[in-house]
């Protein structure tokens, strides 16, 4: 009992250990499988955002606007549906930030403002969230130029300089020089001009440096308008030469046109309208040349005033003409009014004081019209200013609805942490308790072991034995046979010797196999055929077909005693000198799940009806193949003269 029931144990506690491996590899790919979800699905959108700005940056560079908007739509769209946490990977945060900016850009361009500053601040947060510095820069910069243009200058100097100041630290001349030139328009606008011109020095000191001869004349051209303003005649003009000679290496001719009509203005202040005809007409030629209205408007204006001061008021009258006729044309105010205020001073010099009061009019009305803008202008900037910050309380709504979403997210995986620990805990307990019992038990399951192990070499030693007393028994029969000078006798002693020898083989092929229980009936018949061929005519070929059908002890031995008693019969009986080859033919197979048949056929000389119902040999085989509620059959087939057809059953 104490035996069994610690094999009993041993089964339990090994069906416990697989089922713990189990659960442990099961957990393990839970773990695996998430991570990796959640790794592949990051990974695809970083690759998409990636390739996506990519194109978006191409389209950028060759101004294909329908193409931006078509890429911008979808990957504006995938960053909209990323619920970014703190620990998501820093790629994928960059590029919804990226996103964020591009969408930006677009609604800047189309003059959507709320919209543009909504998506510069998104993008704003995530680059200094991490630490993506010069992205952080240009976001602001961007920021700033909105915040200028809603009138609120205030906060555009905070993100300019801020802008700038990361400019700096990633020495980045370019956005360095940028943000100096948009902080001096700013203080500019403030009309705080000494300001402005130390900015525009910081600005141009960057400039000087760079190869980058375009970005120099603009700010050439900004600090000479500043020292003009600061009635610094000389070093505006000085400023607007040098300008002139890098603006020539820009490829750009119209901003050589603006500078040439800036000198020429100054020259005409400085009264020498030699110089300043020279370059107000090359500036206007260009002006021509390459269709630039405005630019035609303002040289001709500067023209007509250095007519003017060269007493010519016939040709200036004509020339500020043109030139209101041609800024009513392209309907733009400021090149009108300069228009208006060069008539006037050209119609009072002539004395013209009827049609001075018609200009002076004109010039009132439109400074009321002017006023009426301002005051549309500061309405329409109220209005910018209280949708943006309507749309920053809907973008801080929507912030505070993600963050929630988030910590939702959070407590959900922390709860499934919390079930993982636990199951961790309970399997740690669970494999302590199993080792306890394995180490106590490991002595008993040895002893189990080295039981079995004597057990079947008992029982190999038993069947070895049980096979030699056999073949004493058959050896003391076959000697006993030879003291009998009757031939039929000792025919029957040699019958009974071979049915001995049937059962022998059984044993001799337990004792050579691993299992006891059962054992292969093909390995058993050829065993037995050869046995029995050895004693036989050698000119008789037998050929076995056998399935591997495992059969009991008892049933084989059986079996074997059949086999002989057939196989004996065609040895004496089937086969004369008439029959040329003679063949036996024995075939074993299972018809269903415990029903088997065994056919057993030779070529010989047939059987006799009268001999067969007499046979002793006959009479066995029924006796055994009824013991396994089976039937014999007996009859022909083809050149198989007799044939034996046994079904059987194993129970």
């Amino acid at each position: 009992m104490n035996r069994e029931y610690s094999f009993a144990g041993t089964l339990t506690l090994s069906y416990f250990m697989n089922a713990l491996k189990s659960i442990f590899i099961f957990l393990i790919f839970c773990f695996v499988f998430f991570g990796a979800s959640f790794a592949k699905a990051h990974d695809s959108s970083i690759e998409e955002l990636k390739k996506l700005h990519e194109k978006i940056n191409y389209f950028n560079t060759v101004e294909n606007q329908d193409s931006i908007r078509y890429y911008l739509n979808i990957g504006f769209k995938i960053a909209q549906e990323q619920h970014l946490r703190s620990d998501d990977p820093k790629d994928l945060n960059v590029y919804v930030g990226k996103m964020y900016f591009l969408q930006g850009m677009q609604c800047f361009r189309d003059k959507d403002f709320v919209k543009a500053l909504s998506y510069y601040e998104k993008a704003t947060i995530i680059f200094k969230e991490k630490n993506e510095k010069i992205d952080l820069a240009r976001s602001l910069n961007n920021s700033a130029v909105i915040y200028l243009k809603t009138v609120n200058q205030a906060k555009s100097l905070e993100s300019l300089h801020a802008s700038t100041s990361i400019f700096i630290d990633y020495n980045d001349s370019v956005g360095i020089t940028q943000g100096y030139i948009n902080i001096s328009k700013i203080y500019r606008d403030q009309n705080d001009l000494n300001r402005s011109n130390e900015y525009l020095q910081k600005a141009l000191c960057y400039a000087r440096k760079m190869n980058n001869p375009e970005l120099l004349s603009t700010v050439l051209n900004a600090y000479a308008g500043i020292k003009k303003e600061l009635e610094d005649q000389e070093g505006a003009l000085k400023c607007y030469q040098e300008a002139l000679e890098v603006s020539k290496l820009t490829n750009r001719p119209m901003k050589t046109a603006l500078v040439l009509n800036n000198i020429g203005a100054i020259y005409n202040k400085l009264g020498e309208i030699e110089k300043a005809l020279i370059h107000l007409n090359k500036a206007n030629k260009m002006s021509v040349k390459y269709d630039s209205k405005i630019g035609v408007v303002y040289t001709n204006v500067n023209i007509a005033e250095n007519y003017l001061l060269r007493k010519d008021f016939n040709q200036a009258l004509v020339l500020a003409n043109e030139a209101y006729a041609l800024s009513k044309e392209i309907q733009n105010r400021e090149a009108e009014l300069k228009a208006i205020e060069g008539l006037i001073e050209i119609l009072k010099a002539k004395n013209e004081w009827k049609q001075v009061a018609e200009y002076q009019k004109k010039l009132m009305d439109y400074q009321d019209i002017r006023e009426s803008q301002i005051m549309t202008q500061i309405s329409q900037n109220e209005t910018i200013r209280y949708k943006l910050e309507t749309e920053k309380v809907i973008s801080e709504s929507k912030q505070l609805e993600a963050k929630l979403i988030r910590e939702k997210e959070n407590q959900q995986l922390m709860f499934y942490y919390i079930i993982v620990l636990i199951l961790f805990i309970v399997l740690f307990v669970f494999s302590f308790i199993i080792l306890i019992r394995l180490k106590t038990t490991k002595e008993v399951n040895k002893n189990i072991i080295k039981q079995s192990e004597e057990r079947k070499l008992l029982l190999q030693e038993v069947h070895h034995r049980v096979k030699n007393n056999f073949q004493i028994v058959s050896s003391m029969l076959r000697l006993q046979s030879y003291n009998f000078d009757n031939p039929e006798l000792q025919e029957n002693f040699e019958e009974a010797v071979n049915r001995i020898n049937a059962m022998a083989i059984v044993h001799d092929v337990i004792y050579r196999q691993e299992k006891f229980k059962d054992i292969d009936a093909k390995i058993y018949l050829e065993k037995l055929v050869q046995n029995l061929h050895q004693l036989g005519d050698s000119r008789i070929d037998i050929s076995i077909v056998s399935e591997e059908i495992p059969f009991k002890i008892e049933t084989l031995i059986n079996l074997g005693i059949a086999i002989n008693e057939m196989i004996t019969n065609s040895f004496k009986h089937a086969f004369n000198s008439s029959i040329d080859h003679p063949e036996i033919h024995i075939s074993l197979k299972r018809l269903e799940e415990s029903t088997f048949e065994l056919k057993y056929k030779d070529n010989g000389v047939g059987f006799d009806a009268g001999n067969y119902e007499s046979n002793f040999g006959t009479e066995l085989i029924e006796t055994i193949i009824s013991n396994y509620d089976g039937e014999v059959n007996i009859g022909s087939e083809g050149q198989w003269n007799t044939v034996y057809r046994l079904t059987f059953k194993e129970f």
